[in-house]
């Protein structure tokens, strides 16, 4: 059987519905990705609330056992939380304070440190009476608008 000329070019795409679908899909695609980008570093900031949270209720049980707060220091504040083969032979620790994931340490008790979702050490500071955790937040740098911190 013969077809014609005009039979044989409708029964496929030409090139520019075939360019304008990929171009459709191309847009779709950059949409979601971005989304994705925005809601991913919302879970990260909303990661280092619920670790400094965390940490604060630790740090309240750790004042309620021994009257002060542990000394200034990340790497303190890890080990008077959650390391009981170092503090045991202390009468009052009653720890440990806080579980750890490994993910949130740079090493293992005793010895590492805490670090917040983009890999910067949180800043534990005990002022006497009272302390700051602050996480350098998305930018890395502290004391910047986007840190995130207790107080």
């Amino acid at each position: 059987m013969f077809y014609n000329r005009r039979q044989r070019l409708s029964a496929g795409f030409t090139l520019i519905e075939i360019l304008i679908t990929i171009a459709v899909i191309a847009m779709l695609l950059g949409l979601i990705s971005s989304g994705g980008t925005v809601a991913r570093k919302k879970a990260q900031v909303y990661r280092a609330q619920t670790m400094i949270a965390s940490l604060e209720t630790a740090l309240a049980m750790y004042h309620a056992d021994f009257g002060a707060y542990p000394a200034s220091g990340n790497v303190n504040l890890v080990n008077l939380l959650a390391d009981k083969a170092t503090y045991d032979a202390f009468a009052d620790w009653q720890g440990p304070y806080m579980s750890f994931k490994k993910d949130d340490l740079n090493g293992a008790i005793p010895g590492a440190a805490l670090e917040d979702p983009w890999d910067n050490s949180y800043n534990y500071v005990n002022s006497g009476t009272t302390y700051t955790i602050r996480s350098s937040g998305p930018d890395g740098m502290s004391l910047t608008a986007d840190d995130i911190t207790n107080d």
